[in-house]
């Protein structure tokens, strides 16, 4: 029923590669985890977070119960021995089911949909310059060069992360694609969409994506997952629910602006401490 093309590069500053990538035919389900934590105990945190996740998905547990328990037993990890500790991932994940794609997320990993010559991120990044995005304290074009930009609020591993996840429903010929920051660290959304509108077909996509972000620099590990659905399109009703989901996205802006939400500060600063002691971003 569906397309696709897989690959992960470790970048032109590392001679390891913390990403990890994956995917389960039988399950229709594709996932991208980027791992942190120094260059043993990224990739344990990134490889766990795809063992355990795939392992409970198959044991037909939800996508949310997936992630907590890839998240409880990284912490376990970390606990047990000393050179992993503060090691963590994130995580985002996609099983097509019934013209739908479920979505699941933890941290900035990414989803794009390409549809209609258009590209969209359907996923919200749990990071911290996406928080200042959101409280009206920075724009799109500022993010990109934030000293900040690779600080993320959420990772399996650290804290208590709160799984994000999202249904979409999906059109005959969509392309979806999953991947860790280091691309869209060095590729626009713009450039992604032109490489996207070239490609002659999905199973090109994942390699032309990463050629170009090592052209551009290949700062960070760099993976990707690049999906083309084939399958019948949703029903309208689907469709009308997306767009419901979608018009709701302003409310969570406004959350963020409140007092709630910068109460919350003190949380976020754990995570990013995490992030500067064991990235060194």
């Amino acid at each position: 029923m569906s397309s696709f093309s897989i690959q992960t590069d470790p970048g032109t500053k590392y001679d390891h590669n913390e990403d990890t990538v994956d995917h389960d035919d039988a399950l229709s389900l594709w996932l991208v985890a980027d791992g942190m934590g120094g260059h043993a105990a990224g990739e344990v945190a990134s490889q766990m977070a795809r063992n355990i996740f795939l392992e409970k998905v198959r044991n037909s547990e939800s996508h949310e119960a997936a992630a907590i328990a890839a998240h409880q037993q990284i912490v376990l990890a970390a606990e047990a021995q000393q050179a992993q500790q503060g090691m963590g991932s994130t995580l985002v994940a996609m099983q097509i089911v019934d013209s739908h794609a479920g979505l699941v997320w933890v941290g900035d990993s990414r989803a794009y949909l390409w549809r209609d010559n258009d590209l969209s991120v359907v996923t919200h990044d749990h990071s911290y310059v996406q928080m200042l995005i959101d409280q009206g304290h920075l724009n799109e074009e500022s993010a990109r060069d934030h000293p900040k930009r690779n600080m993320v609020t959420q990772v399996l591993g650290l804290g208590n992360p709160e799984p994000e996840t999202r249904s979409l429903p999906l059109q005959t010929g969509d392309w979806l694609v999953l991947c860790s920051d280091g691309l869209n660290d060095e590729l626009t959304d713009g450039e992604i969409a032109q490489i996207l509108r070239t490609a002659g077909c999905v199973e090109d996509v994942a390699g032309a994506l990463i050629a170009q972000a090592l052209e551009n620099g290949g700062r960070d590990n760099v993976s990707v997952v690049a999906v083309q659905y084939d399958g019948p399109s949703a029903a309208v009703v689907g469709e009308q629910q997306s767009a419901s989901e979608s018009s709701a996205m302003p409310a969570i802006g406004d959350f963020l602006r409140s007092p709630l939400a910068l109460g919350m500060g003190g949380a976020t600063l754990v995570f990013i401490i995490f992030w500067i002691v064991t990235r060194g971003v």
